[in-house]
């Protein structure tokens, strides 16, 4: 039988290879209660894979003991350089015949000095129901070292409920597709909540796996579910996520200080949600998706920030667009590896705020700006261009300020072929405030939670509508959220 010795040179070029993760968040407080690490591979032309594309030849090749040891291992690197950080690891369907397995996870927590019950080992139900009495000794040993069990992509499709009590796992992690079933099929919706049932009565955690709308997040605060994972909360990333969210109203707002923000943001997509957000999330499907897609969701509405203390869960800090991109920018002026390309306004809007911004930190970091003519993000050939256009500039981070919901489905739908661009803002009005165009609201308007007020008076054509009619359901539906809560 072949071994693979710890650190013993991979039969891949192990530098492809990235560790991508997806936090489990605890639906009722928003905590971080583990990150489960992703796989991706870089091919040498610089093409992101994921495991549907590589896993082929891993499994052709008999590669999977190598895999699982070279993921364990990195992720013990991992959990020694972030000791507040948990990391859930799938194990391959090929471990039962790593009989080595426990000895090398046992000496690998050794030799690192981490706490095993900080790593989660992770096997499907598929793969169990193939030889359960072989998996039931695999677990219990690795329990008996310390480690995390989880039983994952549950759905009662290959194992009883009598066969999952036996197995005595810690975690288990609902399949994604019986969740979304279950908000159409009462028969689904039932098994659902026996899953629910039966995980608390053998004291199990039962983790919601996949929430990738608003719409199922919704759907499982009814049935009162606990930790969830998925898109709509935080799309994988290849950085570690230890930072917590304020759920209001279905959408997960990202709860961390500014300072926070700009120590750690060095890639990803960020959206500022505010109240007029949260309602259109709810009304509109195609908002609500494009809206799953931001690394980051903040709080750019100081009644949001009321309202999270109402509801018991107080977010740090207040982060609008127009305050955090200039301070994103100021942040970086003098880090050349920093350049911005702006996309909003009308007429020569941006190439003014281009002027303004580059005066303030002395040099030329926004190197390029277009403000789009209207209806530019139903025009293909426009919206191509533009994407030609940032990419030939070469800018890093692309602040897109054109009003939602135009920015954020726009981002959706073309952030894929901006090949430079690491850092994404949906910044709405603030490409008008930087070129000194259009005045922000007094400081004790937005203290108080009234800068929607003197929007409304500045522009009262443009947002009655929105602030009279559209927004006035909000107050309900929090006090709706704070009774089920």
């Amino acid at each position: 039988m072949q071994t693979f010795p710890r650190h013993e040179a991979s039969p891949l070029k192990t530098k492809q290879f990235e560790l991508w993760y997806q936090p489990v968040y605890d639906l009722s407080n928003g905590t971080v209660l583990h990150n489960e690490i992703l796989l991706r591979w870089r091919s040498p032309s610089g093409t992101l894979r994921s495991p549907r594309d590589f896993m082929p030849f891993i499994f052709e090749g008999g590669l999977e003991k190598w895999l699982d040891r070279f993921v364990l291992d990195s992720a013990a690197d991992i959990l020694d350089r972030n000791p507040r950080s948990t990391l859930s690891i799938n194990l391959s369907r090929e471990v039962l015949e790593d009989r080595q397995i426990a000895t090398f996870i046992y000496d690998l927590i050794h030799d690192s000095q981490i706490e095993a019950s900080r790593i989660h080992l992770e096997f499907s139900e598929k793969n169990i129901s193939k030889d359960i009495s072989n998996y039931i000794s695999l677990i219990r040993d690795l329990k008996q070292i310390g480690c995390t069990v989880v039983l994952d992509n549950f759905a009662n499709d290959y194992l009883t409920f009598m066969q999952w009590e036996r197995l005595n796992v810690d975690f288990v992690k609902i399949r994604g597709d019986l969740i979304q079933e279950s908000t159409r099929d009462p028969t689904s919706e039932v098994l659902l909540q026996s899953i629910f049932e039966v995980g608390s009565a053998l004291d199990q955690m039962v983790v919601a796996k996949s929430i990738d709308a608003i719409d199922i997040s919704m759907f499982l605060e009814k049935l009162s579910a606990g930790p969830v994972q998925g898109y709509h909360l935080k799309p994988p990333s290849p950085e570690l996520c230890l930072t917590g969210k304020v759920d209001i109203l279905g959408v997960p707002i990202d709860n961390l200080s500014m300072d926070d923000l700009l120590q750690k943001l060095e890639k990803g997509t960020v959206f500022t949600p505010n109240v007029d957000h949260l309602m259109n999330v709810r009304k509109h499907k195609d908002f609500g998706q494009a809206y799953s897609i931001a690394d980051y969701k903040l709080c750019d509405s100081q009644i949001l920030f009321f309202a999270s203390r109402f509801l018991g869960s107080p977010i740090v800090e207040k982060i609008s667009g127009s305050d955090l991109f200039p301070a994103f920018y100021q942040h970086h002026r003098d880090n050349p590896d920093i350049t911005i390309f702006l996309l909003g306004g009308m007429g020569k809007t941006s190439i003014q705020a281009q002027t303004k911004i580059n005066q303030k930190v002395n040099r030329n970091i926004v190197v390029d700006a277009y403000s789009p003519p209207l209806g530019f993000d139903k025009d293909e050939e426009e919206s191509l261009r533009i994407v030609k256009r940032i990419n030939q500039s070469g800018a890093t981070v692309l602040a897109i300020g054109v009003g939602a919901p135009k920015q954020e489905k726009w981002i959706g739908q073309y952030r894929q072929y901006l090949t430079s661009v690491n850092i994404i803002f949906a910044i709405g009005a603030t490409i008008d405030f930087e070129a000194g165009l259009v005045p922000r609201a007094p400081q004790i308007a937005s203290k108080m939670g009234m800068e929607w007020l003197y929007r409304l008076a500045m522009e009262p054509k443009r947002l009655w509508k929105r602030y009279l009619i559209n927004d006035v359901p909000f107050i309900w539906l929090l006090l709706k959220q704070k009774m089920l809560g």
